[in-house]
């Protein structure tokens, strides 16, 4: 699943590739947020190339039956997205947060919270971080 249709496209051509039965899908998370960044996205995949077309997540996809989930995304659009991204995991699941500069970290941490339970930067590298944390259990 990824926000960027090109990612979609090239997710499934190298499955294709390489023989791996996996389908690759634009989420609707950039619907649910009203921003410049998302704008583009959603305009980006309604004008895709070549007639290509990437299919959205079905719905039965599309809630919280994840065992983990990674995103590497920067830091503004995993602020605006934690409550959905963070409403994909079952209860007690891992969350990996990457693409995020260590300027920003206490930012990104601060907006799962409320979401996660031990959220915290697991590693640092030449200025960028991995942040991690387990879906609360209700």
């Amino acid at each position: 699943v990824d926000i960027d249709v090109e990612a979609v496209h090239i997710g499934n051509a190298n499955a294709e590739i390489n023989n791996v039965d996996m389908k690759n899908y634009l989420s609707d998370l950039v619907q649910t947020v009203n921003d410049d960044e998302s704008t583009s996205i959603r305009l980006k995949a309604y004008s895709s190339k070549d007639g290509q077309q990437a299919e959205s997540l079905p719905k039965e996809l599309n809630g919280p039956i994840y065992d983990a989930v990674a995103a590497n995304i920067l830091a503004g659009p995993l602020v605006s997205l934690a409550p959905v991204i963070s409403g994909l995991l079952k209860p007690g699941a891992p969350l990996g947060l990457s693409g995020v500069m260590t300027s920003q970290s206490s930012m990104v941490e601060e907006a799962y919270t409320e979401f996660l339970d031990d959220v915290r930067v697991e590693k640092e590298l030449n200025g960028w971080v991995l942040i991690t944390g387990t879906r609360k259990v209700e």
